[in-house]
């Protein structure tokens, strides 16, 4: 009897680990094994240290960005195609694990985010009005980059980060 308890209490534990797993984990896991991939990532207790305002020199004006959400964890994918293999198209792989299904679409147009250099998608997973997971995926002839937003924001909130990361390419 007692093994049979120990059984279901295993069984409990390992569903309830598996329950908390965000819906892009896989995406991070499969990713991180090909060839010409970095990933960085970024703690909330890291984030808290750094000053979250964002300042911007658009002309004469200068403008400012501030995350307003509470931001758990950046996570940062970096595609350099290898010199000695055959370059992955990084937007549809990435794409695959971040299904319409799942995620919505969010128009970049939508927030006047714009990239210059190739194509800009956005996919957000959201908890009610909140949004919970933020992809943003730039990507240019070969290489590629994703920016991955974790926490509780709105959408308006990116918008400077994603701007920020189009300056520093």
């Amino acid at each position: 009897m007692k093994s049979i308890t120990l059984i279901s209490l295993l069984l409990l534990a390992s569903l309830g680990l598996n329950a908390q797993k965000r819906p892009s984990d896989k995406l991070f896991e499969k990713m991180a094994l090909k060839p010409g991939i970095s990933l960085l990532s970024f703690s909330k207790s890291m984030l808290d240290a750094v000053n979250m305002n964002f300042d911007d020199d658009n002309d004469d004006a200068q403008e400012t960005h501030n995350v307003t959400g509470d931001l758990h964890e950046i996570k940062v994918m970096i595609y350099t195609a290898p010199e000695e293999e055959t370059p992955i198209d990084f937007r549809k792989e990435i794409l695959r694990y971040l299904p319409t299904g799942t995620f919505k679409v969010i128009e970049p147009d939508e927030h006047d985010i714009h990239y210059n250099e190739g194509s800009c998608d956005i996919r957000v997973h959201k908890n009610g009005r909140k949004i919970n997971e933020c992809h943003i995926l730039f990507k240019g002839e070969t290489n590629g980059m994703l920016l991955s937003f974790f926490g509780d924001f709105r959408a308006e909130d990116v918008k400077g980060l994603a701007e920020k990361a189009e300056d520093y390419k």
